[in-house]
Protein backbone atom coordinates (compact mmCIF):
# COMPACT_ATOMS: atom_id res chain seq x y z
CA UNK A 1 0.00 0.00 0.00
CA UNK A 2 1.13 3.36 -0.53
CA UNK A 3 0.06 6.50 1.89
CA UNK A 4 -0.26 9.89 -0.10
CA UNK A 5 0.81 11.93 3.52
CA UNK A 6 0.58 15.72 1.97
CA UNK A 7 0.37 17.25 -1.26
CA UNK A 8 0.92 20.78 -1.97
CA UNK A 9 3.88 23.43 -3.31
CA UNK A 10 7.26 22.96 -3.00
CA UNK A 11 9.36 25.45 -0.31
CA UNK A 12 12.12 25.58 -2.45
CA UNK A 13 10.61 25.81 -6.01
CA UNK A 14 7.07 26.53 -5.86
CA UNK A 15 5.66 23.38 -7.81
CA UNK A 16 2.98 20.78 -6.55
CA UNK A 17 4.97 18.22 -4.97
CA UNK A 18 3.55 14.67 -2.67
CA UNK A 19 4.68 13.24 0.30
CA UNK A 20 4.58 9.43 0.71
CA UNK A 21 5.22 6.74 2.92
CA UNK A 22 5.68 2.93 1.49
CA UNK A 23 6.39 -0.35 2.98
CA UNK A 24 3.98 0.35 6.11
CA UNK A 25 2.76 -3.33 6.17
CA UNK A 26 4.74 -5.21 3.95
CA UNK A 27 8.83 -5.39 4.59
CA UNK A 28 11.43 -4.04 2.40
CA UNK A 29 13.93 -6.05 0.32
CA UNK A 30 16.85 -3.24 0.82
CA UNK A 31 20.10 -5.09 2.24
CA UNK A 32 21.54 -2.00 3.55
CA UNK A 33 18.44 0.10 5.38
CA UNK A 34 16.64 -3.66 6.67
CA UNK A 35 12.80 -3.58 7.15
CA UNK A 36 11.99 -0.05 7.19
CA UNK A 37 8.93 2.24 6.46
CA UNK A 38 10.30 4.53 3.93
CA UNK A 39 9.26 8.16 3.05
CA UNK A 40 10.23 10.09 -0.04
CA UNK A 41 9.20 13.14 -1.87
CA UNK A 42 7.57 13.19 -5.86
CA UNK A 43 6.59 15.64 -8.07
CA UNK A 44 2.69 14.93 -8.71
CA UNK A 45 2.50 16.55 -12.28
CA UNK A 46 4.97 14.14 -13.93
CA UNK A 47 7.03 10.57 -13.34
CA UNK A 48 10.16 11.12 -11.07
CA UNK A 49 12.48 9.58 -14.02
CA UNK A 50 10.90 12.29 -15.93
CA UNK A 51 11.60 14.54 -13.37
CA UNK A 52 15.22 13.61 -13.29
CA UNK A 53 15.60 13.65 -17.01
CA UNK A 54 14.36 17.72 -17.40
CA UNK A 55 16.28 18.58 -14.14
CA UNK A 56 12.98 19.18 -12.76
CA UNK A 57 13.47 17.14 -9.66
CA UNK A 58 14.99 20.14 -8.11
CA UNK A 59 11.45 20.79 -6.61
CA UNK A 60 12.27 18.24 -4.29
CA UNK A 61 16.42 17.54 -4.46
CA UNK A 62 17.10 21.20 -4.28
CA UNK A 63 20.97 21.53 -4.86
CA UNK A 64 22.08 18.08 -4.53
CA UNK A 65 25.21 17.69 -5.84
CA UNK A 66 23.88 13.76 -7.40
CA UNK A 67 21.02 15.16 -9.39
CA UNK A 68 22.12 14.66 -13.11
CA UNK A 69 21.18 18.39 -14.00
CA UNK A 70 23.52 19.54 -11.49
CA UNK A 71 26.33 17.37 -12.32
CA UNK A 72 26.03 17.95 -16.09
CA UNK A 73 25.75 22.23 -15.48
CA UNK A 74 28.91 21.96 -13.07
CA UNK A 75 30.93 19.06 -14.67
CA UNK A 76 31.78 18.35 -10.80
CA UNK A 77 32.21 14.30 -11.70
CA UNK A 78 30.30 13.20 -8.76
CA UNK A 79 28.63 9.89 -8.90
CA UNK A 80 25.44 9.57 -9.75
CA UNK A 81 22.34 9.70 -7.34
CA UNK A 82 21.82 5.64 -5.96
CA UNK A 83 17.99 6.31 -6.12
CA UNK A 84 16.46 4.30 -9.80
CA UNK A 85 13.87 6.27 -10.47
CA UNK A 86 12.60 4.24 -13.48
CA UNK A 87 11.46 1.31 -11.17
CA UNK A 88 9.32 4.31 -8.74
CA UNK A 89 6.75 4.68 -11.81
CA UNK A 90 4.25 2.57 -9.88
CA UNK A 91 4.83 4.08 -7.09
CA UNK A 92 4.04 7.51 -8.57
CA UNK A 93 0.92 5.86 -9.52
CA UNK A 94 -0.11 5.16 -6.32
CA UNK A 95 0.18 8.02 -4.71
CA UNK A 96 -1.04 9.94 -7.47
CA UNK A 97 -4.40 8.34 -7.25
CA UNK A 98 -4.29 8.04 -3.49
CA UNK A 99 -6.44 10.39 -1.35
CA UNK A 100 -4.57 12.95 1.10
CA UNK A 101 -4.11 11.20 4.72
CA UNK A 102 -1.61 12.25 6.89
CA UNK A 103 -3.21 10.50 10.18
CA UNK A 104 -3.10 6.97 7.78
CA UNK A 105 0.78 8.13 7.70
CA UNK A 106 1.49 9.14 11.30
CA UNK A 107 -0.40 6.22 12.27
CA UNK A 108 1.69 3.86 9.75
CA UNK A 109 5.22 4.85 11.35
CA UNK A 110 4.34 4.46 14.88
CA UNK A 111 6.44 2.80 16.89
CA UNK A 112 8.45 1.49 13.95
CA UNK A 113 12.11 2.41 12.15
CA UNK A 114 10.93 4.89 9.55
CA UNK A 115 13.88 5.88 6.23
CA UNK A 116 12.60 9.88 5.88
CA UNK A 117 14.24 10.86 2.62
CA UNK A 118 14.12 7.85 0.74
CA UNK A 119 13.73 10.51 -2.63
CA UNK A 120 14.21 13.57 -1.71
CA UNK A 121 15.04 16.65 0.78
CA UNK A 122 12.68 16.72 4.10
CA UNK A 123 13.01 19.96 3.47
CA UNK A 124 10.79 19.98 0.43
CA UNK A 125 7.80 20.08 2.32
CA UNK A 126 6.34 22.28 4.89
CA UNK A 127 7.74 22.16 8.42
CA UNK A 128 4.47 21.94 10.07
CA UNK A 129 3.96 18.55 8.13
CA UNK A 130 7.52 17.26 8.43
CA UNK A 131 7.41 17.57 12.22
CA UNK A 132 4.37 15.43 12.49
CA UNK A 133 6.19 12.70 10.18
CA UNK A 134 9.33 12.89 12.24
CA UNK A 135 7.70 12.79 15.85
CA UNK A 136 5.56 9.70 14.82
CA UNK A 137 8.76 7.46 14.14
CA UNK A 138 10.51 5.55 17.06
CA UNK A 139 13.57 5.42 15.29
CA UNK A 140 15.08 6.91 12.00
CA UNK A 141 17.42 7.85 9.20
CA UNK A 142 17.44 11.14 7.50
CA UNK A 143 19.94 12.80 5.41
CA UNK A 144 19.20 16.72 4.47
CA UNK A 145 21.30 18.53 1.45
CA UNK A 146 19.91 21.90 2.08
CA UNK A 147 21.84 22.29 5.74
CA UNK A 148 23.28 25.88 4.84
CA UNK A 149 19.84 27.07 4.62
CA UNK A 150 18.84 29.20 7.44
CA UNK A 151 15.50 27.92 7.15
CA UNK A 152 16.18 24.53 7.83
CA UNK A 153 18.27 24.74 10.66
CA UNK A 154 15.91 23.36 12.70
CA UNK A 155 16.39 20.21 11.12
CA UNK A 156 19.80 19.24 12.53
CA UNK A 157 18.01 17.64 15.57
CA UNK A 158 16.58 15.24 13.50
CA UNK A 159 18.73 15.05 10.20
CA UNK A 160 22.72 14.40 9.30
CA UNK A 161 24.11 16.86 6.91
CA UNK A 162 24.53 15.60 3.77
CA UNK A 163 28.30 16.49 2.98
CA UNK A 164 30.60 14.96 0.16
CA UNK A 165 34.11 16.58 1.31
CA UNK A 166 35.91 17.01 4.56
CA UNK A 167 35.93 20.94 3.69
CA UNK A 168 32.01 20.60 3.94
CA UNK A 169 31.61 18.59 6.97
CA UNK A 170 33.87 20.61 9.00
CA UNK A 171 31.94 23.75 7.77
CA UNK A 172 28.25 21.85 8.45
CA UNK A 173 29.95 20.89 11.92
CA UNK A 174 30.86 24.12 13.18
CA UNK A 175 26.65 25.13 12.26
CA UNK A 176 25.87 22.62 14.90
CA UNK A 177 25.17 19.47 12.49
CA UNK A 178 26.31 15.81 12.52
CA UNK A 179 27.59 14.79 9.03
CA UNK A 180 27.55 11.99 7.00
CA UNK A 181 29.95 12.20 4.10
CA UNK A 182 30.80 10.27 1.21
CA UNK A 183 34.15 9.29 0.40
CA UNK A 184 36.22 7.29 -1.62
CA UNK A 185 37.59 4.11 -0.51
CA UNK A 186 41.12 5.54 -0.07
CA UNK A 187 40.31 8.72 2.26
CA UNK A 188 40.55 8.24 5.63
CA UNK A 189 38.18 8.56 8.23
CA UNK A 190 38.08 11.97 10.88
CA UNK A 191 38.76 11.96 14.16
CA UNK A 192 35.40 12.62 14.82
CA UNK A 193 33.80 9.50 12.65
CA UNK A 194 32.72 6.45 12.25
CA UNK A 195 32.80 4.50 9.18
CA UNK A 196 28.94 3.57 8.66
CA UNK A 197 28.74 0.22 10.97
CA UNK A 198 27.18 -1.61 7.39
CA UNK A 199 30.31 -1.68 5.79
CA UNK A 200 32.56 -2.08 8.57
CA UNK A 201 30.06 -4.92 10.72
CA UNK A 202 27.42 -5.87 8.42
CA UNK A 203 24.77 -3.63 10.07
CA UNK A 204 21.39 -2.45 9.08
CA UNK A 205 20.16 0.94 9.54
CA UNK A 206 17.25 -0.39 10.93
CA UNK A 207 19.64 -1.79 14.08
CA UNK A 208 22.10 0.42 13.56
CA UNK A 209 20.45 4.44 13.54
CA UNK A 210 23.66 6.41 14.10
CA UNK A 211 21.85 8.92 11.17
CA UNK A 212 19.51 10.81 13.97
CA UNK A 213 20.61 13.93 13.79
CA UNK A 214 21.18 15.50 16.89
CA UNK A 215 19.09 13.57 18.63
CA UNK A 216 21.72 11.14 19.19
CA UNK A 217 24.84 12.17 21.09
CA UNK A 218 27.18 10.32 18.80
CA UNK A 219 30.24 11.10 16.00
CA UNK A 220 29.26 12.00 13.08
CA UNK A 221 29.42 8.95 9.79
CA UNK A 222 31.62 8.65 6.66
CA UNK A 223 30.69 6.05 3.69
CA UNK A 224 32.25 5.26 1.11
CA UNK A 225 30.63 6.50 -2.58
CA UNK A 226 27.61 4.55 -3.91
Amino acid sequence: MTIKAWQGPSTIDGEEIMAVVSCENRASNNDKTGDMVQVGFMRTDMKPSRAVKEGKDVSICGGCPLRKKVRDDTGSGMPPCYVATHWKGAQWNAAKAAIEDLSAAVKAMAKKPVRFGEYGNMSSIPRAIAEKLLKAAKKWTLYEHEWRKESNQWLKEYAMASVHSVEEALEAQAMGWRTFRTKRPDDPVMGNEVQCPHRTHGVQCRDCMLCMGQSLQAKSVCEHVH
